[in-house]
């Protein structure tokens, strides 16, 4: 037994177990690990699992593929309106956040490629962050039509400051890594190739010190984190969903939706255009 056969339920999580470090991927790569109502829910409940896991001592959370988690899967499908999915939703929503939070094994984050919204919330709620020097980082819950309240509230001011935390997720700027680094959003960038290696090497280091020890000390800082989900966290939830059910957020993500198709469109007529130019 390799130590993974508890998580085999998991249809869009892949666990991967080295001695006393687990490595957990978002497998939703054809979609760029967008987070589903399916993977939500596998995420609302896994930490909890893994906290009672024993023989796991350090965890690796990265994506599969090319990205971290672009978020919520605003490209495809309908979102959710007012009625018991959305409220089934909102519950996992709080789940994650504050059971990913009070996992006592210390997580590290290899941030692999773009992380945006809830994908950056994951990244930035894990104990030390990891980021690819080809990966970017957003919240852009604004940008289509919702308060940012999945947890980036959280993270956000904590890390690099008030001041800046409302800049970025009030417009929903991108970062680079280099700048994610320099504000201090991310504890250091690495070169793709290393980036899991260097995950798993933290991971396993961390996972070969005193037990005890370890968890007491991230136990005892994120009091800090869970006394602000405390304060922040069920407003901001509540708000977040007041935008899903009056319709706001599926009016913007329709218009999200429209810009990206016309950017695809142009795009490919430019493609078009270069090849008859290299043609004549």
């Amino acid at each position: 037994m390799n130590g993974t056969e508890r998580y085999s339920d998991y249809q869009n999580l892949t666990f991967h177990r080295e001695g006393h470090v687990l490595t957990v991927e978002l497998s939703r790569p054809d979609d760029y690990n967008a987070v589903n109502l399916d993977l939500h829910g596998e995420l609302a409940r896994v930490f909890a699992q893994i906290r009672k896991d024993e023989d796991v001592r350090a965890v690796v959370l990265t994506g599969q593929g090319k990205a971290f988690s672009a978020g919520g899967n605003v490209l495809k499908g309908e979102r959710p309106k007012a009625g018991p999915v959305l409220d089934y939703f909102f519950k996992d929503a709080r789940k994650l956040v504050t059971d990913l939070l009070e996992v006592p094994q210390p997580v590290i984050a290899a941030i692999n490629g773009p992380a945006v919204g809830l994908g950056a919330t994951l990244a930035l709620l894990c104990d030390i962050t990891l980021m690819s020097n080809t990966a970017m980082i957003s919240d852009p819950h604004v940008v289509v039509g919702v308060v940012a309240g999945d947890g980036g509230l959280i993270a956000w001011p904590w890390l690099v400051g008030m001041s800046r935390a409302k800049e970025y997720l009030l417009t929903g700027d991108k970062l680079s890594a280099a700048e994610a680094e320099r504000v201090g959003l991310v504890n250091r960038v690495v070169e793709p190739e290393r980036l899991l290696e260097e995950a798993q090497a933290l991971a396993g280091r961390l996972a070969g010190l005193p037990v005890r020890a370890i968890q007491g000390t991230k136990g005892a800082l994120n009091r800090i984190w869970l006394d602000t989900a405390n304060l922040t966290l069920d407003a901001a939830l509540a708000s977040e969903k007041e935008c899903f059910a009056c319709g706001d957020h599926q009016a913007a993500v329709d218009e999200f939706r429209k810009a990206h198709e016309a950017a695809k469109v142009a795009k490919a007529a430019r493609a078009t255009e270069s090849l008859a130019r290299s043609a004549s």
